[in-house]
């Protein structure tokens, strides 16, 4: 969770295919979105970058990134897209359930496809349609 006035964790990652492997680039965007989410503060950035496919569960960025994330080492991860944390829904919403259980939120630079809404649209989907039954989602 970001706090005003602290100085905040802020994990960066970004995926890419082997054509683009300049994730600097993005840096601007990432403060700039930041910025725009939660005013300006003062970020501890770590960067998570890895050449990978966003199904392979065996990510080795993205398993630091959730080890990171479980030992309280993160208050915000950024990203391009919810894709870009995983094609995979099952591991999407183990990333994202890591995330919520230590109140770390997941920005996403593409507003289109932002992760936490996405993530909430799915929870509310599960409650909605499968609370009560023996049916799990996960």
């Amino acid at each position: 969770m970001v706090i005003a006035g602290t100085i905040n964790r802020v994990a960066f990652y970004c995926r890419v295919n082997h054509r683009d492997r300049d994730y600097e680039k993005y840096l601007d965007d990432v403060m700039r979105r930041l910025e725009e989410e939660y005013g300006k503060q003062k970020w501890d950035l770590q960067i998570f970058f890895e050449e990978a496919s966003g199904a392979d569960p065996n990510r080795k960025e993205f398993n630091r990134l959730k080890a990171e994330i479980a030992a309280k080492k993160i208050d915000v991860v950024v990203t391009m897209r919810a894709a870009t944390i995983a094609r995979n829904w099952g591991q999407f919403m183990e990333f994202m359930l890591i995330c919520s259980k230590r109140n770390v939120e997941v920005v996403c630079i593409d507003k289109v496809e932002d992760a936490q809404a996405i993530f909430q649209r799915i929870q509310e989907f599960k409650k909605r349609f499968f609370e009560g039954s023996n049916v799990t989602c996960e």
